[in-house]
């Protein structure tokens, strides 16, 4: 009989579904893959240090040209009580506190009338003994959809060499 309750028991509690994380912020990651979800053509437009490539018609895996967007998911636990809410009604608009140490410096969302992100702005940097990065990432939506994103930033070195710039812009087809 004791192995029996026993059995039900553990049946009962892997039966159970977990509870799903706590949303803090604004449940970017949740959107990107809604945005991520239908293909994409767009004319890509790519500089590294100066040099410009452009790129016609190209249908993207968005799920690895918007990586870098995927960055800005602030529902991290670790993340909680380490940004500001300076939100309004239409605008999303988180800030890293001083003293705090993330790579996500900024986090701003402005919504349509409907309550779709309609321009996206994130500022990402990190640094440390070896490399210093930054970036600034903007998508701009028209009624749920992308018109365009731009991902620019550095990265370089620490004393060993200048930062290596770099761009990489896509307007919808």
């Amino acid at each position: 009989m004791i192995r029996l309750s026993i059995l039900i028991f553990l049946t009962f509690i892997a039966c159970t579904s977990s509870p799903e994380p706590a949303t803090h912020f604004y449940d970017w990651k949740k959107e990107l893959n809604q945005l991520s979800s239908s293909p994409l053509s767009v004319k890509k437009t790519v500089t590294l240090d100066g040099t410009t490539e452009v790129i016609d018609s190209v249908q993207l895996e968005l799920k690895k040209e918007w990586a870098l967007f995927e960055e800005a998911d602030l529902n991290k636990p670790a993340y909680a009580l380490s940004y500001t809410d300076e939100s309004t009604p239409g605008l999303i608009q988180y800030t890293l506190k001083k003293g705090e140490n993330l790579p996500v410096r900024s986090f701003k969302i402005a919504l349509d009338s409907a309550g779709r992100p309609s321009q996206v702005d994130f500022e990402i940097s990190s640094e440390n003994l070896i490399y210093i990065t930054s970036k600034k990432l903007s998508m701009h939506l028209i009624s749920g959809r992308v018109v365009s994103y731009t991902i620019s930033g550095s990265q370089a070195l620490r004393w060993f060499s200048s930062p290596t710039r770099y761009t990489v812009s896509g307007v919808a087809l």
